[in-house]
């Protein structure tokens, strides 16, 4: 059984609540990890005093850096993370949690060969509120696209096929996997990108009222392009940082 390194990294900005929240999910995915043989570590990127006391008090490295522009901070997150010299390199959502059957069925591939990049191909829409209970689950189109939050990157494959000097446009504001994952299939084609989960619940995207991409954008189309999951409530069961935050315990 093969042992791997990974470096966990996280970009925030505002939305305190959830960005503690994902916090506190990365911690203690780092401990399942290590926990599993697998050693592992967590970074994250931003410029929230608060915040950045809260990461390192779990026990996180916390990098200070401007949200604007957006580009540049994705370039250095992807810079330091590699730094690390990690086998592998995880990117989560400041938003967003992940199951304990999907980190189990990463972690049993960390332990086969080698590979360019793994993930799902599937998030759930939740909103943070308690009163919106409507949920829905969002699929990836492209076969060359996987959820970015819980997305898997061999470092060796990032430092031979990415150059994040000017893999992003300058005003980019969104989509910051894509031209990673095309330079990717690019350089040795679109099997190396390999989905291991496709379930509703290996990602939960959690949406107040600032995300670019917002909750009533997805639910409005719940049923017919974005097929309904489960409510928000019944979640709570298997996400005990759902519950956690509805109880104030990241206010």
């Amino acid at each position: 059984m093969n042992k791997r390194t990974v470096c966990f990294f996280m970009l925030y900005h505002g939305r305190p609540r959830l960005t503690r929240m994902s916090m506190w999910h990365m911690a203690e995915t780092i401990k399942k990890f290590c926990d599993s043989g697998h050693e592992s570590i967590g970074i994250v990127i931003g410029d929230e005093n608060k915040d950045a006391e809260y990461a390192r008090n779990l026990g996180l490295q916390h990098f200070e850096y401007a949200n604007d522009p957006l580009s540049l901070k994705f370039s250095f997150a992807w810079t330091q993370a590699i730094l690390k010299e990690t086998d592998y390199i995880c990117w989560m959502g400041s938003n967003n949690l992940h199951s304990d059957a999907y980190w189990g069925k990463c972690i049993s591939n960390l332990e086969g060969p080698k590979q360019v990049t793994f993930g799902t191909n599937k998030f759930s829409v939740v909103h943070s509120s308690t009163h919106v209970q409507e949920t829905c689950t969002f699929k990836t189109r492209k076969s060359i696209h996987l959820c970015s939050a819980g997305q898997f990157y061999l470092n060796y494959s990032l430092s031979h096929a990415v150059n994040f000097r000017s893999i992003y446009n300058p005003n980019q504001t969104f989509d910051f996997d894509g031209p990673i994952n095309k330079a990717f299939s690019e350089k040795w084609g679109k099997n190396v990108i390999k989905k291991i989960s496709s379930h509703p619940s290996d990602c939960l995207d959690i949406k107040d009222d600032t995300n670019i991409h917002s909750y009533e954008s997805y639910i409005s189309r719940r049923g017919g392009v974005y097929p309904a999951y489960k409510d928000r409530d019944d979640l709570k069961i298997d996400f005990k940082e759902l519950k956690m935050l509805d109880e104030g315990y990241f206010d």
